[in-house]
């Protein structure tokens, strides 16, 4: 359950993200081409775009691959999905390898649903430790207030990469990279950095915003039989 909520509040970038099981995008719909500038000005200018772009969006969905490397032991584990933003402060990342999985968060409660375990975690958003990646989609979440910001050599000339130190001593992760494509100011990719130099590296592929992903995809309801563990914090 920690690593999974390290992972959740590290994604400062996709704040609230609201997935949709099987939740097809309407005919059409397209990865947006909003205008931006010619060329950013600096770092605050491509985290004005992002902030812009999520901003602007009122749900997102996206296929995402994960990596998470153990940098003791040099190992590293693959898994990949869904994932889906709403607002307010809703989200839903589906895994389909190497195990089904889910994880959501419905405004109020963050699940965490692990069938081959026949378990679920459950624990309230208003105590959680999730303060910005569950304000971030609804326009509530300031990066730039939140975190130190700089722009680092990328090696795709299609992107920025921006650093994020939090301003906030965050016990869980020391640091994030985002990878921010030049032309819509999307996040590509993101990477987590705990503090013992472990990463959680996630890379999105076909996004698109404003697709009119319906609320039912949001709710959860443990499966009869399943065991409920309740985090208190």
């Amino acid at each position: 359950m920690k690593r999974v909520l390290t992972f959740l509040s590290a994604l400062t970038l996709l704040g609230s993200g609201a997935a949709l099981a099987q939740a097809p995008a309407p005919a059409g719909a397209a990865e947006p081409k909003a205008p931006a500038p010619a060329a950013a000005d600096g770092v605050d200018a491509v985290v004005d775009g992002v902030q812009k772009f999520y901003a602007d969006a009122h749900d997102l969905k996206a296929r995402f691959t994960q990596t998470y490397t153990y940098k003791v032991y040099d190992r590293k584990q693959v898994s990949s999905g869904t994932v889906y933003f709403k607002k307010p402060r809703r989200m839903r990342w589906d895994y389909t390898t190497p195990q089904p999985k889910v994880f959501v968060a419905d405004g109020q409660t963050l699940w965490v649903y692990e069938p081959e375990e026949n378990q679920v975690f459950k624990r309230s958003l208003k105590s959680a430790q999730l303060p910005v990646a569950l304000t971030f989609m609804s326009g509530e979440g300031d990066l730039k207030a939140a975190f130190h910001t700089k722009l680092l050599p990328s090696k795709d000339a299609d992107r920025y990469l921006v650093e994020l130190v939090p301003k906030k001593h965050e016990g869980d992760y020391q640091k994030l990279l985002l990878h921010v494509d030049k032309a819509t100011f999307a996040v590509r990719a993101s990477t987590v950095v705990d503090p013992v130099g472990n990463t959680n590296h996630v890379r999105f592929e076909d996004v698109s915003t404003s697709v009119g992903l319906p609320d039912s995809g949001f709710q959860f309801t443990p499966p009869a039989g399943v065991r409920v563990i309740t985090d208190a914090k």
